[in-house]
């Protein structure tokens, strides 16, 4: 039509028909721009159809009718367009169904694991694997790192990246991500702030931040209904940020409406944590008052394992005999249940300091089944089976409470030496020398590290990495005399 129009018109002008052209000109025109009229208003019913399929797929989504939010994300996709929307809109709904896998797998077409894709689809990915009964960390930190490369202003992705890394105790990291976050409104962004930079040894600012959410936290428990008991803890959190301690636990006890509950007693155990950390850094700390703190804090919550353990280390600092220590330890973890585990595995430690490694077996055998799972009971009982018990079955059991503890935390350097001792218990010195390589710049032990170490590697038929530890060994040994001959 076109080309027949433009014959037509090269025609008319030839022949000086310039009456004719003018008038066909315009009808040209008009009819070309009719055509371009059609075409724009079936892209605007498309456009707008998507925008009523995502309309009422989000509806769904907020009132929990998860199946026919999916079923109105999938007419998305058919329509043709919005694809990524459409996708994530399903995940959600395979997420609220349940079936959190589906969802990874329909991620994966827009954000896949081994490049940079959709930034919002990645970052949905991280948070699933993330809350997994047994969560996949390594995948869950390439997607929330192909987030960042995608989009590294996303929101989403940088409070992700700073909480993940808050939690592994990356406290510069997570500053990284937190300094690119807009954390106006956000006074748990400010608290999680004011924690990294804390414990960064930047206490001025740590508090200036914590300052800024208790202000920002007074006003919203003004106004807010729901959420108003994680507001009134992260006040208190707040205070003890702010090194306010006193005034933190007695927020706590004075806004609670009855007994304390567990959650309160959490809260309460934390802030004593905090404060005895805070007095013990004094130049002038009293190691006595210190072991009051974390006492009155037991008596408020006994079941909390952090203040147990800091109160047991304290104890070993103590200039008393062992018996006296043994009585005030007692005297504290006397109340049963949790405080009973512990007071199995302080007996357990005892006993491995004065040689007695099967008592010391049968002690943190006890603790571990009071108190299963927690790691460092779990930890002592491997080490202790390994240096007792010639027992295959007993020594595949201490790996496999290794494998699961190594994996929770992959660079934990006593973790490591463990499941080093354990597997070079059970003949596999490969895997052994591996593991105790790994924890080796964090060893408490050098010297036995690194004579173990020799002998294992002497054992594999490797003389020149045993010649290695056996000259660090040496080297160890003589830079600890030094002193002395001076």
């Amino acid at each position: 039509f076109i080309h027949e129009t433009r014959f037509r018109l090269t025609t008319i002008l030839d022949e000086r028909r310039l009456l004719d052209g003018l008038i066909g000109l315009p009808a040209c025109l008009a009819l070309t721009l009719l055509a371009f009229m059609f075409l724009n208003s079936r892209a605007g019913g498309d456009r707008e159809n998507l925008d009523r399929l995502e309309r009422e797929a989000q509806t769904h989504l907020d009132k929990g009718q998860f199946v026919e939010a999916r079923i109105a994300a999938m007419r998305m996709t058919q329509e043709g367009a919005q694809s990524q929307r459409a996708v994530l809109i399903e995940a959600k709904a395979l997420r609220g169904m349940g079936r959190e896998m589906d969802a990874v797998r329909l991620l994966s077409r827009v954000a896949p694991s081994d490049r940079p894709g959709h930034a919002a689809a990645h970052v949905m990915q991280a948070a699933i694997l993330l809350t997994q009964k047994t969560p996949d960390v390594q995948a869950a930190h390439r997607h929330m790192s192909n987030a960042l490369l995608s989009d590294p202003s996303n929101q989403d992705a940088l409070e992700l990246a700073a909480r993940f890394a808050a939690g592994q105790r990356d406290w510069k990291t997570a500053l990284l991500h937190l300094d690119k976050l807009d954390m106006e409104k956000r006074a748990d962004l400010m608290l999680m702030k004011a924690t990294a930079l804390q414990f960064s040894g930047l206490d001025d600012e740590a508090v200036k931040f914590a300052r800024k959410a208790e202000v920002a936290l007074r006003v919203m428990q003004k106004s807010v209904i729901s959420g108003a008991e994680q507001i009134r803890f992260s006040i208190a959190v707040s205070l003890s940020l702010q090194r306010q301690f006193e005034q933190a636990i007695q927020w706590m006890l004075s806004t609670s409406k009855s007994n304390l509950v567990k959650e309160e007693r959490q809260v309460i155990a934390g802030i004593y944590l905090s404060w005895s950390r805070h007095l013990k850094e004094q130049p002038s700390a009293d190691r006595l008052k210190v072991l009051e703190l974390l006492e009155k804090g037991i008596q408020i919550s006994p079941d909390s394992q952090d203040l147990i353990m800091a109160f047991l280390n304290d104890c070993d600092e103590l200039p008393v005999s062992g018996e006296e220590r043994h009585q005030h330890v007692a005297r504290v973890l006397n109340g049963g249940g949790i405080a009973t585990s512990f007071m199995h595995y302080y007996c357990g430690v005892q006993q491995w300091k004065q040689g007695d490694k099967e008592a010391a077996r049968s002690h943190f055998e006890l603790a571990s089944s009071l108190n299963p799972g927690f790691s460092v009971i779990s930890n002592n009982l491997a080490m202790a089976i390994a240096s007792v018990s010639d027992n295959k079955d007993d020594l595949e059991k201490a790996l496999t409470m290794m494998n699961e503890l190594v994996k929770l935390e992959p660079e934990n350097p006593f973790f490591l030496d463990t499941r080093g001792h354990v597997l070079v218990k059970l003949g596999k010195l490969k895997d052994a020398v591996r593991d105790l390589e790994r924890s080796l710049p964090k060893t408490r032990n050098k010297g036995a590290a690194h004579t173990l170490l020799v002998e294992l590697y002497q054992n594999l038929g490797m003389p020149e990495l045993a010649a290695q530890h056996q000259s660090r060994l040496l080297a160890d040994q003589i830079s600890a005399t030094r002193p002395a001959l001076k």
